[in-house]
């Protein structure tokens, strides 16, 4: 982030407020390079775009223009409490490559919501292309980059720092391995469902690490408390499994010993491998895996629950329950672990929440899934991947079932079912 005078330019994220952006918008900047105001997301992508492929900066969303000077800020219109949602979505559709997004944040101001979106130049790849096009920031507008500037920007991702964004949710084109299982190469499962979470940690902190104590606070929070008798496994995830293959008791969280370092871990729990890394039944293995990204700035985390049907096409309701169980453990246990774990706090609003549900196989049709109750599907070809973001309004007032359903909708939509009726969920 460029070191500029305001705080708003560099401040933590979680320290955003309404006295902070109250105070930048009274010093009535004009539009420049680095700041820029928008009434609504629609135009905003293609601010964030050039700015990440120039100097960086800030674009207020939810900011009318001065009825005197349209590079001025002038009255707070707001947006809605989707927007952030929708605008994520649509940096994901519209920006390449689709996996980074930059610092947005929401704060209300004058019962206004606006969105607060902080462009660091020195994370974001380059050239970063907006709709196909490299544009660039000039003083206060956006302009197509000639041959001249898009060479000098591969010049610059040449002798930049290589960062490790194998783990990023939005990473195409196998999202961060979800179809990739090394592990089961003996039978890889048939059904892979994934919520996934970035959270930004302190630019200004020791780089972080994945200590004993953090894991271990990890695996504890993972294991909740249960009545069968099952240690180490939530109530919640021994019932899942118990619904997949009712003659064996998972096994509980433990660290995979062949993949991790101080700042990459991954837990496995559920049913037994066989030596050849097969299953004899029905099966439901679970990770959880916790990643450092970006030079020590970001936290990601994904909740994996891995089905293998044997055959047989993973029941409706069960799969659905399975990406509320999962958005559930991540919300509820792993997200506020790591945090109280590496900032010392675990009382921070929910980071975007992504639901995936994929095969286990790269590049094959999602085939283990029984789609009766949706309905009546439009046009042919395979089911493929879903995904979608989980409306953050929800998340934030724990309506977890509400969001994964509405979710779910939209994944059916993509899937051309068109009026998609859904199992309703056990909460």
């Amino acid at each position: 982030m460029p070191n500029l005078a305001h705080p708003l330019f560099s401040a933590p994220a979680e320290t955003i407020d309404a006295d902070m952006v109250q105070g930048f918008l009274s010093l009535e900047l004009e539009e420049s390079f680095t700041i820029d105001y928008k009434r609504n997301i629609e135009a905003a992508t293609d601010t964030i775009a050039a700015m990440a492929n120039t100097h960086g900066g800030v674009v207020l969303i939810g900011v009318d223009a001065h009825p005197k000077d349209k590079h001025l800020p002038g009255d707070l219109i707001g947006v809605k409490p989707m927007d952030k949602d929708r605008l994520v979505s649509k940096m994901a559709t519209t920006l390449d490559p689709p996996w980074w997004t930059p610092d947005v944040t929401p704060v209300t101001v004058d019962g206004k919501l606006l969105l607060v979106v902080r462009v660091d130049p020195d994370g974001a790849p380059r050239p970063l292309l907006h709709q196909g096009a490299v544009r660039v920031r000039l003083d206060g507008r956006n302009e197509i980059a000639d041959r001249r500037l898009v060479q000098v920007l591969f010049q610059q991702a040449a002798e930049a720092p290589v960062l490790n964004y194998a783990s990023d949710p939005r990473f195409a084109p196998d999202n961060g391995g979800i179809e990739n299982r090394d592990a089961y190469r003996g039978a890889p499962p048939d059904l892979v469902i994934r919520a996934a979470a970035s959270r930004p940690l302190r630019p200004d902190a020791v780089r972080p690490r994945l200590h004993g104590a953090t894991v271990a606070a990890l695996i504890k929070a993972l294991g909740g408390s249960n009545t069968h008798g099952w240690q180490g496994v939530s109530q919640r995830m021994a019932s899942l499994a118990q619904r997949v293959d009712p003659q064996e008791i998972p096994l509980g969280w433990a660290i995979d010993p062949e993949r991790g370092h101080a700042g990459f871990v991954r837990l496995e729990a559920g049913h037994t491998l066989r030596h050849d890394l097969r299953f004899r039944d029905p099966a439901l293995r679970m990770e959880c895996t916790a990643s450092i990204t970006g030079a020590g700035t970001s936290l990601e985390v994904f909740f994996d629950l891995l089905f293998w049907s044997k055959g047989q096409l993973v029941a409706g309701d069960l799969w659905v329950q399975a990406c509320y169980e999962a958005v559930h453990s991540l919300v509820h246990d792993a997200l506020p672990s790591l945090t109280e774990g590496l900032l010392g706090t675990a009382a921070l609003p929910s980071p975007p929440i992504e639901l995936h549900i994929a095969p286990g196989k790269q590049h094959a049709p999602l085939s283990a899934l029984n789609l009766d109750s949706l309905g009546q599907r439009t046009g042919g070809g395979d089911v493929r991947r879903g995904s979608d973001f989980l409306r953050e309004d929800l998340v934030a007032i724990g309506d977890l079932s509400g969001t994964v359903m509405d979710a779910l909708r939209n994944i059916a939509l993509d899937w051309r079912y068109l009026h998609p009726t859904l199992p309703p969920l056990a909460v």
